[in-house]
């Protein structure tokens, strides 16, 4: 009796060790994600770069799982697709972890770095150690594209080859760590870039997928730096329908061709420069704080100061010209692959028509111009279509992946439904009822019963005022 207690208790550690299901058991160690209040367990795989040669260069993927609470865990694991592209997804465990509270202990929750990023062979810069760059240096875009290139030049020297970090190749270290961890289906949660990388892999594997949750449809359809400046543009006319008067004025002013010198204090170093943003730079400005409606309800106020040459609040508003942790060289090695050689006259006439004009396109071409790349299999732009019970989730004001995107992704997958939450912005799944909505779609495998009408009912924020002179 006491032999077969103590060979059941050992069966059960080396299961959990493992972190395994069906397949073969694997061995993992204890491991720490920021944000997340207890141990994960991770491994390193080695995967070929290039996958039409097995035997060459080797990139380590890091995969990190938070093992189900309870303990009788169901086989259909939850994998998490970061954004960006460039985020990795382990740096962001510690914002989606709540949202899964209410399947957690059921479910392993697991997070692959995608190659080129986090602890999965890093495509980091020389320079992205130093932080934030004191003003002038960063609205220098001559000095940046000087920097982007050197970056470039120095991982091309390390014997990085840039051309295999592309989505469609990226996916199958995912499948590869499903494989390996020994799950059966399982669930993908993407948001924005990551929805792409969900899609491809649904599309690539659809047998190995039980239930797609998609927040912020990024498809590969449509090039990116192209849709910026139409989203970018329809996020403003809502906003401006919301403010009386509207914005146009302000917009106008911002926007004019004349590019004059402002007096800026640096927001992070706290030293006052006269220097002149580009059109790109006060574009970033306006579109950062879109992203998240309480944000989005002081830039009525901040263009208004701007309008009158006082474009401090903009720039404090905006992030202060700076951008959130991005690897960048998996960054331009999607887009210079997947996005930029798609580019065409016809995009270059459609955006003149926008605020951004070709500011977008203009940046990223001057990047991708010696960025390698290789050919792109030409269903990966094709709508993906498979079986698997997907939820999709839109802000209606997101300048980035607006309704839109979902609402022409959904068209072609069968079991698909998509709600809009008309008033938010960029992301949906921490807001209100989503989480719930969420939980529910995963525990049942059917978007049966779901009803978006709380999403529906979330208000905007006020618009913020200021204070009273």
């Amino acid at each position: 009796m006491v032999g077969a207690v103590v060979r059941r208790l050992a069966v059960l550690l080396l299961f959990a060790a493992g972190c395994s299901r069906s397949g073969p058991r694997v061995e993992t160690v204890p491991c720490v994600l920021p944000g997340v209040g207890r141990e994960a367990r991770c491994l390193t795989l080695e995967r070929p770069e290039d996958p039409d040669v097995p035997a060459g260069r080797r990139v380590s993927v890091r995969v990190a799982v938070v093992p189900a609470t309870g303990v009788r865990p169901l086989p259909d694991a939850l994998f998490v697709f970061a954004g960006g592209p460039g985020q990795a997804a382990g740096d962001v465990a510690g914002a989606v972890m709540p949202l899964f509270a209410g399947l957690e202990a059921r479910r392993d929750v697991v997070f692959v770095d995608q190659r080129g990023t986090g602890a999965s062979s890093p495509l980091s810069c020389p320079d992205e150690a130093l932080g934030k760059r004191p003003l002038p240096e960063t609205v220098d875009e001559a000095a940046q594209a000087a920097r982007l290139q050197a970056c470039r030049r120095s991982l091309s020297d390390a014997g990085v080859d840039l051309a295999q970090y592309a989505t469609w190749i990226a996916v199958r270290d995912v499948e590869a760590a499903r494989q390996t961890l020994g799950y059966g289906a399982v669930n993908l949660w993407g948001a924005s870039y990551g929805t792409r990388a969900a899609l491809e892999y649904a599309r690539q594997f659809p047998a190995a997928v039980r239930a797609v949750v998609l927040d912020g449809v990024a498809p590969a359809s449509t090039p990116l730096p192209v849709a910026l400046a139409f989203d970018t543009d329809e996020a403003l006319r809502q906003l401006s329908a919301r403010v009386d008067g509207g914005l146009d004025g302000a917009l106008d002013a911002l926007f004019a061709e004349d590019e004059k010198p402002a007096r800026l204090v640096d927001p992070f170093y706290g030293d006052a420069h006269d220097v002149t943003l580009s059109r790109l730079q006060r574009l970033g400005l306006v579109r950062s704080p879109l992203y998240a409606p309480a944000f989005a309800a002081v830039l009525p106020l901040a263009l208004a100061r701007a309008a009158r040459g006082d474009l401090q609040p903009l720039v404090g508003l905006g992030g202060g010209l700076g951008a959130g942790r991005l690897f960048t060289g998996m960054h331009f090695s999607v887009l210079c692959a997947e996005d930029v050689p798609r580019i065409t006259d016809e995009h270059r006439r459609a955006v003149e028509a926008t605020r951004a004009g070709e500011a977008f396109i203009d940046h990223y071409e001057r990047a991708c111009r010696d960025w390698p790349r290789r050919p792109v299999p030409a269903g990966f732009f094709a709508p993906p279509s498979f079986t698997a019970p997907t939820l999709l989730l839109s802000g209606g004001a997101d300048p980035a992946t607006p309704p839109r995107n979902a609402s022409a992704a959904a068209a072609h997958l069968p079991n698909a439904l998509h709600l809009v939450a008309p008033s938010l912005g960029h992301g949906v799944s921490a807001a209100g009822c989503a989480s719930r909505l969420i939980t529910r779609f995963f525990s049942t495998g059917t978007t049966a019963g779901l009803d978006g009408g709380c999403l529906e009912d979330l208000p905007p924020p006020a618009l913020f005022e200021g204070p009273t002179p």
